[in-house]
């Protein structure tokens, strides 16, 4: 067992015996944690000493039970939610793997059976059967139940007939593949335009009404999840810019402010994926919608197209039975996906109010209310004018215009002069995305970890290839005199709280803090591209044996003999017809027969060469004792 997961394992114990419940991957990550707040004390490049371990396991686990933490229910949050995402992602391709392995089955049968003939009934009925079992076991459907069994059959007969099967038989694997690809969509379309118009479609569920209802739901509750997380965030917000503003106002010096980022951070986090949530069902959202307007519109296509004629040409009507069949399966796949999503959310609902003592009261939002409409009041027009004043004297000469050269440098990653921009006045970076999650790192850095959204209207500076925001022009002027000691400083932040490399989207410089698909060894999956390191090994014989072996060797005199005559014999053959590069594969069948010549002989003599045989033949052996033995010599010439 490796050290590593002896390590998560004697965490996970010693929690479980203080009756806190800890998984492996909690256990795994705030071990982790715990080394990146030490690097010095715990290094990973040497074999961890005994006493290393005792101490490391004894931090973690008082880490674990510490119960009125907003940081360590913030890594709770982050660890449920990640495992809840690789699981329910898991789970869905099991099931797709599940439906594919028994249509694969069926598909490998259908593909390897070849009829004899085209009288061939039993073998006819046995493909049959398979393909009406195939399209079934595809759409989700029994393919033991007789009344599917029949619409299946029904609307297969009027794609392939069976006195079409012997051809069917006759393909290639590949080919054979792709035509069950195609009548699976046919005869979906099929069964999809009886429904529609009341005259079968038995058992076909309605996917596409699945899956609105489902992003529906799915949307109702995201949005009501936004609208509260919003409003505690907003909350902490505007209490926390309160206090730090009134720090010599006696009223809030009892008010824990550490404490109230805290709590700030973890609703944020709550935020985050609620808000990841909104963007997921609206594109969801959104597909549905599409697909459901293409679905009316080729099923009124085919409603003109069909109407009360008895036969339709196929070239137009099988290209929309296919289309059908498509939005159908599509919004399958839509359907489940919102379906996982919505697991995914119930998991994260569970945190929706935090397992700490909330120390924000509503008494301190009111103060804060209070205090932001006495700061809002109108002001004396001449105190307005000077604020403008100082705010055009703080925007740098750089916010008034940026020429394409200097654009170009600080795009450049090893530039090391920072550049104030607008996005919106350069399209070169309008579709870049500020770093840190959109957070002001200046914040980040003088203010203990606070998170405050970055400002819009103060512009944006550049800075090796990255673009940045911030919470104020005073913020913006700071980070550009010195930008490498805040980014510095919010990596730093991040060593001491582990819970934002995930809500600053720094998982580039910490790759094994990675929360996706973390497993108990501590390390990353490949989910940002990042190579996995394993430990092998691997042998080298010391004197590699060499072997020259001629398989067209041959050693006997007499197979080599043979062989020569052969070699001989084929200079007296003479070459009647040769293959061209023009006729390669265009040669008619009846051109590649010719039929022996009319003759008694290989030869070029015409007369026969078989030798006279010489026969002898005794007599008188039988008889009268006195009769005389003689022997009788016949020669036999036939010719």
């Amino acid at each position: 067992m490796d050290e590593i997961q002896k390590i998560v394992f004697e965490i996970a114990d010693r929690c479980a015996r203080r009756k806190v419940p800890v998984t492996d991957m909690l256990a795994a990550f705030v071990a982790k944690a715990v080394i990146l707040e030490s690097p010095e004390k715990f290094q990973l490049d040497r074999a961890l000493s005994a006493s290393d371990v005792e101490e490391l396991v004894t931090l973690a686990v008082e880490r674990l039970s510490q119960e009125d933490d907003p940081s360590l229910e913030t890594l709770r949050m982050q660890v449920s939610f990640d495992s809840a995402y690789v699981q329910r992602q898991e789970s869905l391709e099991k099931d797709r793997a599940t439906r594919k392995r028994g249509y694969n089955i069926i598909e490998q049968s259908i593909c390897a059976m070849k009829l004899q003939s085209a009288k061939d009934v039993g073998g006819m009925g046995q493909i049959h059967r398979l393909i009406v079992a195939a399209l079934l076991t595809q759409t989700g459907q029994a393919p033991q139940n007789e009344i599917y069994q029949k619409e299946v059959a029904a609307a297969l007969e009027s794609v392939l007939p069976r006195a079409n099967l012997h051809a069917f038989t006759s393909l290639a694997y590949a080919d054979k593949r792709a035509r069950l690809a195609d009548l699976h969509n046919y005869v979906l379309g099929i069964r999809l335009f009886n429904k529609a118009i009341g005259k079968g479609g038995v058992g076909l569920v309605d996917k596409l009404r699945e899956a609105n209802a489902s992003t529906q739901e799915l949307a109702t509750k995201v949005l009501e999840q936004l609208q509260a997380a919003t409003r505690d965030v907003e909350e902490y917000e505007a209490v926390i810019q309160y206090v730090a503003s009134q720090q010599n106002n006696p009223a809030v010096a009892d008010i824990p402010l550490k404490r109230l980022q805290d709590e700030l951070t973890n609703r944020r986090q709550y935020l985050s994926f609620v808000q990841s949530f909104e963007v997921e069902a609206m594109n969801g959202r959104e597909a549905v919608m599409q697909l459901a307007r293409e679905y009316e519109h080729d099923m009124d296509d085919l409603r003109e197209l069909v109407g009360r004629r008895s036969a339709v040409p196929k070239e137009r009507v099988y290209p929309l039975f296919e289309a059908l069949a498509r939005r159908w399966t599509e919004a399958e796949e839509v359907g489940m996906h919102s379906a996982a999503l919505a697991q995914i959310l119930l998991e994260l609902v569970q945190f929706e109010e935090p397992g700490y003592k909330k120390v924000l009261k509503a008494e301190y939002v009111e103060m804060a209310g209070r205090g932001g409409e006495a700061e809002a009041a109108p002001q004396g027009g001449e105190q307005e004018e000077e604020k403008e004043e100082e705010k055009e004297e703080e925007a740098p000469a750089e916010s008034k215009g940026v020429s394409g050269t200097e654009l170009a440098e600080a795009l450049n990653t090893e530039s090391e002069q920072p550049l104030h921009v607008f996005r919106n006045d350069n399209p070169e970076i309008i579709s870049m995305n500020v770093e840190f999650s959109g957070f002001c790192p200046v914040t980040v850095t003088e203010r203990d970890a606070l998170l405050l959204p970055a400002d819009p209207t103060n512009g944006n500076v550049l800075f090796k290839g990255k673009l940045y925001g911030f919470v104020s022009m005073e913020a913006l002027l700071n980070f550009l005199k010195d930008p490498a000691r805040y980014l510095e400083g919010v990596l730093n932040q991040a060593r001491k709280a582990p819970e934002l490399i995930n809500l600053l989207s720094l998982e580039q410089h910490f790759p094994h803090n990675v929360l996706r698909k973390f497993l108990a060894n501590l390390g990353a999956e490949q989910t940002l591209g990042m190579g996995q390191m394993a430990e092998a090994e691997c042998q080298t014989p010391t004197h590699f044996v060499e072997k020259h072996i001629d398989p067209k060797y041959d050693f006997n005199e007499w197979s080599l003999r043979r062989k020569a005559i052969q070699l001989a014999n084929l200079h007296t053959k003479v070459t009647h017809s040769a293959q061209t590069v023009h006729s390669h594969f265009r040669r008619e069948n009846e051109t590649q027969v010719y039929l022996p010549k009319q003759g008694v002989t290989q030869t070029a003599t015409e007369r026969g060469t078989r030798p006279v045989q010489h026969l002898r033949y005794v007599s008188g052996l039988r008889g009268h004792p006195d009769q005389e033995m003689a022997v009788v010599q016949v020669d036999l010439d036939l010719q």
